[in-house]
C-alpha cells in the first residue's frame, strides 16, 4: 500500500508538472492585481525554482520503480493516470473511514482527554510538593550539619572528660589508703594471706606517691605521713619475720632446706624491702649469706672428715710404681729356686706371719689393684654418678670400705646438687641474675669450695693413685655437664662449654729431658720433682670452681704416669732375679694399667692422655726387649717376647676398642715376632 500510494503521488506529480506546462503555453502568463504580479513564495515545494534538485525525483522515481507493484504495472502496460486515480480513489476511502472511526471513538478521545488533563493536573501538584519537599530536605541537611559539628564537638569534650577522670580516678585511687590496707598492715600476722595483698596494695601505693611527687602532685602532701607510718610497720614486721626464719636455720639437727623452701612463699617480702627499705634489705641479705656460708662449711668439713674415714686403709704409696721391683714375690721366687718364673700379678700368695722377710713390701696386697680397673669404673656409669650420696656413720656401722674416686662422687654430687638448689633459691628469692646471682652465690658459697679445694689439694699431695686421680676427672667432666643441663652455671662461671676440657701443666712439676732409646725419640721427665702447691686465688675459687678442680687433678695425674713411666725406664732387668719365658708381672701390670685408662678415656676422648700412654707404651716396649737380651737363646728370646706381646695384646683386646692405637700396635709387633 505504501509503495502504491508513493507510486499515485509520483504519477500525480508528472501530470500536474505536464498539466502546468499545457497552460502555459496555451495562455501565458497570468495579469491581474498587484497580488497576482509578486511570485509565490513556495521554499522547499516551488518546484519552478532554481533550488528545485531534480535528482531527488530521479531517486524518488528510482526508488518507486524498484517497487515489485509498480514494476509489475509497467509490465502490464497499465495507464498510470488511471492507476492514479484508482489510488486516489481508495485513499479517499481509507481517509473517510478512518473519519468515521475517529467520530465513532470521540466519547472515548474526550474521556481520555479528560484523563490527561486530570493527570497532568496530579502531576503539577506533585511537582510543587516535590519542590516543597526539596526545600524542606536542603533545610534539614544544613540542620544535620549543624548538629554533626555540634555532636563532634561534643564527643571531644566527653573525651577529654573521660580521659581526666580517668588520669584523676588513678591519681585517687593511688593516693587514697583505704581503712583494709591499714588494718591488715597494722594487726594481721604476716603469714595471713591478706597481709600480703595489702602488702602489695601499699607497695602500689608508696610507688605511685613517687611518682606523683616527681610531677610535682600537691596532694601527695596528704598521704605521705600515712603511708610512711604503714611503711615503717611493715618493714619492721617483714624483718622479724625474715630474720627469725634465716635464725632458724642455725638449730642443731635442723635440716635447713625446709624453711628455706617455705622462705620462697614470702619472696615478696624481700621484693617490698628492696624497693621501700634497702638498708633493710641489705641487713637480711648480709645475715642470709653469714648464715648459709658458715652452715655451709661446718657441713661439708664435717662431712668430708667422716667420709675420709671410709677409704680404704690400703691405699697406694710412692713406691707404688709400674717399674718398682716386687721385693716380696722376689723372696718366694728365690725359696722356689733358680727356676721359678715371675709369674701372674694376679695370683696372691698367702704366707706365715713368722716368716717376716716375706712382708717387707706391706702394701704387696694393694699393689697389684692399683693397675686394674675391675668394677671401680662403674663410679662415672649414669646410674651410679648420681646415686645417693654415701653416709659415713652407716658405712661405718656396715664396716664398708671405698676408694677415693666414690668418696671423691659422693662429696662433689652433695656439693653440685646442693649449689644448683642454692643458685636457683637466691635467683628467685633475692631477685637477681646475671653477675649479680654470681656474686651473691659465691658469697654463700665461696668458703666451702675453697676448703674443698683445699682439702683436694691437700689429699693429691700424697695420692699416687692414677687411676682414681683419672677417674675424678672424668666425675668432675661428668658434673659439669649435668650443671649445664640444669642451666646453673654458678661452678663453672668463665667456662666456654660445660663439656671442654682444661688442662693445665705447671713447669715445676717436669723436668723434661731428650730420651733416644733404641730407634724411639721422646720427651720424658728425668725425675719426679717434689710437689709445689697449686696457688688458687679467692676469685678463682668463688667462680670457676670445676675447673680449679681438673687444674689439680691434671697435672697429679700426669705426674704419677711420668712416675711409672720413669720407673719402667729405669728398672734393670738383671736385678729382677730368675726369669722365664711366661709374661713378665710388669707388663701385666701395663696391660692392666694401660686398658683401663683407654677404656675410661673412651667415654670422653682426651689426646694428651693417649699421648702419655704412647710415652709409657715406649717404655714397656724397651722393657720387653731388654729383658728379652738377657736370654741367651734366640729360641728363649722369642718365646718371651711372643707371651709378653700375646698376653698385654689378650688384655687390651678384652677391656679396651679393638680400634685403639695400643691393639694396634702389640697386633703389629706380635705378628712380626711370629712370622
Amino acid at each position: 500500500m505504501a509503495a502504491a500510494a508513493t507510486m499515485a503521488a509520483a504519477a500525480r506529480e508528472l501530470v500536474l508538472r505536464a498539466g502546468a506546462s499545457d497552460m502555459e503555453e496555451e495562455e501565458g502568463p497570468l495579469e491581474g492585481g498587484p497580488g497576482l504580479q509578486e511570485p509565490l513564495q513556495l521554499g522547499e515545494l516551488d518546484i519552478t525554482s532554481d533550488e528545485f534538485i531534480l535528482d531527488e525525483v530521479d531517486v524518488h522515481i528510482q526508488a518507486n520503480l524498484e517497487d515489485e507493484l509498480v514494476k509489475e504495472a509497467l509490465k502490464t502496460g497499465v495507464d498510470l493516470r488511471h492507476y492514479s486515480k484508482q489510488v486516489e480513489l481508495e485513499l479517499q476511502q481509507i481517509e473517510q473511514k478512518s473519519i468515521r472511526d475517529y467520530i465513532q471513538e470521540s466519547e472515548n478521545i474526550a474521556s481520555l482527554h479528560n484523563q490527561i488533563t486530570a493527570c497532568d493536573a496530579v502531576l503539577e501538584r506533585m511537582e510543587q510538593m516535590l519542590g516543597a519537599f526539596q526545600s524542606d530536605l536542603s533545610s534539614i541537611s544544613s540542620e544535620i550539619r549543624t548538629l554533626q559539628e555540634q555532636s563532634g564537638a561534643m564527643n571531644i569534650r566527653l573525651r577529654n572528660r573521660q580521659a581526666v577522670r580517668g588520669k584523676l580516678g588513678e591519681l585517687v585511687d593511688g593516693l587514697v589508703v583505704p581503712s583494709a590496707l591499714v588494718t591488715a598492715i597494722l594487726e594481721a600476722p604476716v603469714t595471713e594471706p591478706r597481709f600480703l595483698e595489702q602488702l602489695q596494695e601499699l607497695d602500689a601505693k608508696a610507688a605511685a606517691v613517687r611518682e606523683q611527687e616527681a610531677r610535682g602532685t600537691a596532694a601527695c602532701a596528704d598521704v605521705r605521713g600515712m603511708l610512711d607510718r604503714l611503711r615503717i610497720k611493715a618493714v619492721t614486721k617483714i624483718r622479724e619475720f625474715i630474720l627469725q626464719k634465716i635464725y632458724s636455720f642455725r638449730k642443731p639437727m635442723t635440716n635447713y632446706q625446709i624453711p628455706q623452701t617455705a622462705l620462697l612463699k614470702y619472696r615478696f617480702f624481700y621484693q617490698f624491702l628492696l624497693g621501700n627499705e634497702r638498708a633493710t634489705a641489705k641487713e637480711i641479705r648480709d645475715e642470709y649469706v653469714e648464715t648459709l656460708s658458715k652452715i655451709y662449711l661446718s657441713y661439708y668439713r664435717s662431712y668430708l672428715g667422716r667420709l675420709m674415714k671410709v677409704q680404704y686403709e690400703e691405699v697406694a704409696e710412692k713406691d707404688d710404681l709400674m717399674g718398682v721391683e716386687d721385693t716380696a714375690k722376689k723372696d718366694i721366687l728365690e725359696l722356689r729356686g733358680p727356676h721359678a718364673g715371675s709369674g701372674d700379678c694376679d695370683v696372691t700368695v698367702f704366707l706365715d706371719s713368722d716368716s717376716p722377710r716375706f712382708f717387707s713390701k706391706p702394701s704387696l696386697r694393694s699393689r697389684n689393684t692399683i693397675f686394674t680397673l675391675g668394677t671401680r669404673g662403674s663410679v662415672i656409669s649414669p646410674t651410679e654418678l648420681e646415686a645417693p650420696i654415701l653416709v659415713p656413720h652407716t658405712a661405718q656401722r656396715g664396716e664398708q670400705r671405698y676408694p677415693f674416686e666414690a668418696l671423691f662422687r659422693s662429696q662433689h654430687y652433695a656439693l653440685l646438687d646442693n649449689s644448683c638448689r642454692e643458685y636457683l633459691f637466691i635467683c628467685e628469692f633475692f631477685v637477681v641474675s646475671g653477675s649479680a646471682a654470681h656474686d651473691l652465690f659465691h658469697a654463700v658459697m665461696g668458703r666451702t669450695l675453697s676448703m674443698t679445694l683445699k682439702h683436694l689439694e691437700s689429699y693429691l699431695t700424697d695420692c699416687y693413685d692414677a687411676i682414681a686421680v683419672f677417674l675424678c676427672i672424668h666425675i668432675v667432666l661428668r658434673f659439669r655437664n649435668i650443671a649445664a643441663k640444669r642451666d646453673v652455671p654458678a661452678l663453672d662461671r668463665g667456662s666456654t662449654a660445660a663439656s671442654r676440657l682444661t688442662f693445665h701443666t705447671h713447669s715445676s712439676l717436669h723436668q723434661l729431658s731428650p730420651v733416644d732409646q733404641g730407634s724411639r725419640t721422646h720427651t720424658l721427665p728425668l725425675a719426679p720433682t717434689p710437689d709445689v702447691p697449686c696457688q688458687i686465688s679467692d676469685s678463682d675459687q668463688a667462680h670457676r670452681y670445676w675447673e680449679q678442680v681438673l687444674t689439680l687433678l691434671w697435672p697429679r695425674f700426669e705426674l704419677i704416669l711420668e712416675m711409672n713411666v720413669q720407673s719402667v725406664r729405669s728398672t734393670d732387668p738383671q736385678r729382677l732375679g730368675g726369669l722365664d719365658t711366661r709374661p713378665h708381672y710388669i707388663t701385666r701390670r701395663y696391660a692392666e694399667f694401660s686398658s683401663a685408662l683407654v677404656s675410661i678415656n673412651q667415654t670422653i676422648p682426651n689426646e694428651r692422655t693417649m699421648q702419655l700412654l704412647g710415652q709409657l707404651q715406649v717404655e714397656v716396649e724397651n722393657f720387653v726387649l731388654r729383658v728379652a737380651a738377657e736370654f741367651s737363646s734366640r729360641k728363649e728370646q722369642l718365646v718371651f717376647l711372643i707371651n709378653n706381646y700375646d698376653m698385654m695384646l689378650g688384655v687390651l683386646m678384652e677391656r679396651a676398642a679393638d680400634d685403639s692405637k695400643e691393639v694396634e700396635s702389640f697386633q703389629q709387633l706380635l705378628n712380626a715376632r711370629t712370622q
